[in-house]
């Protein structure tokens, strides 16, 4: 047996399937959730990238999230929530100035997961967007972030997460 014919096989198998997998978690009882601290979110979206940075308001709070996703007329609609974010925590700093830290290498990098989903996915990787008005504060925003990540559980998602919810999907990690 030649050993450099395995390690081939299982560098290629790491190449083109390992490094893509990530682990889901998607309960019905938490995607049928409707207690949430506004009516509506009206999302928008970009592709990962500065191309299209203009369209994501500078003048708003809200909340963000990264989605995997290619509408190509071939296959069925699908998308994949990978990380949720706020933008305007207990400031007014802006969807766009806090999009633009996901576009900043020295940034990314501080954050191995984040590095890992936008490395690998950016190709296909698009920015969804909620503006959130003033009526809406600082601990409500919050509270969104909250109850879209214990609803959707995004596999780059960490710490926004009930304390009980955490800890619970930690023991599945």
């Amino acid at each position: 047996m030649d050993p450099t014919i395995l390690e081939d096989f299982a560098n290629a198998a790491a190449n083109e399937v390992a490094k893509f997998k990530f682990g889901v978690i998607l309960s019905p009882t938490r995607l049928l959730v409707d207690d949430y601290a506004v009516a509506n979110l009206n999302w928008s979206h970009i592709p990962y990238g500065r191309e299209k940075i203009e369209q994501v308001p500078d003048d708003q709070r809200g909340i963000y999230a990264f989605v995997i996703c290619n509408d190509n007329g071939i296959l069925p609609p699908h998308n994949y929530v990978m990380y949720i974010g706020i933008a305007g925590r207990n400031s007014d700093r802006s969807l766009r100035t806090r999009y633009k830290d996901y576009l900043n290498e020295k940034s990314v990098l501080k954050r191995a997961k984040i590095a890992r989903m936008i490395g690998t996915w950016r190709t296909v990787l698009r920015f969804y967007f909620a503006p959130v008005g003033a009526e809406v504060d600082s601990d409500a925003l919050e509270a969104i972030e909250e109850t879209l990540n214990n609803a959707l559980m995004p596999p780059f998602s960490q710490g926004d997460l009930a304390v009980d919810l955490k800890k619970k999907r930690s023991a599945f990690q």
